[in-house]
């Protein structure tokens, strides 16, 4: 039997799957390696020495990004499941909450929000954020935001595609 640990932070954690299937996870720490699976914890001093043990390969390339579900709220995004959908008339505002239960209200899409220390982005903020201060949004995509922003901060020169 051969498993393999594929990088989710590089260095730092592993997904061990065999056949597809998720077996275990790999976390290092800097002085040791744990292996956690079936609800136990296994204490190694090196990779080397816990890929032996198991049959462990280790994937040497750098970690997928990984790619969540993409959900929307009255056409704005957000990257959790809606549930107890709402749209805000008076602020026209896309709300809704994580759980079905939840009682912690988030606004769709992308915003800028006023600070103390200035303008800045903010992807799905919650609502009592957008009560407290001051905002521009929702927008639907990123690079919406991004020129609000820009304006807001009073900048004149258009940021190359590698500043963003």
């Amino acid at each position: 039997m051969s498993l393999l640990a594929k990088a989710i932070v590089k260095n730092k954690c592993w997904v061990v799957e065999d056949n597809g299937k998720k077996f275990g996870t790999i976390l290092a720490n800097g002085t040791s390696v744990i292996l956690v699976h079936d609800g136990r914890r296994e204490k190694f001093s090196n990779l080397k020495s816990l890929s032996d043990r198991y049959n462990i390969i280790v994937d040497k390339t750098k970690p997928q990004k990984v790619i969540s579900e993409s959900y929307t709220v009255y056409d704005y995004p957000c990257e959790h499941k809606a549930n107890n959908i709402l749209w805000d008339v008076q602020h026209k505002l896309p709300i809704f909450t994580k759980g079905s239960k939840s009682k912690s209200f988030f606004c769709a899409g992308y915003y800028i929000v006023k600070f103390n220390n200035g303008w800045v982005k903010s992807y799905c903020p919650k609502l009592i954020t957008l009560n407290r201060y001051a905002f521009q949004g929702p927008f639907k995509t990123q690079e919406e935001m991004q020129e609000q922003l820009r304006i807001a901060n009073g900048i004149t020169t258009k940021p190359t595609p590698q500043e963003l």
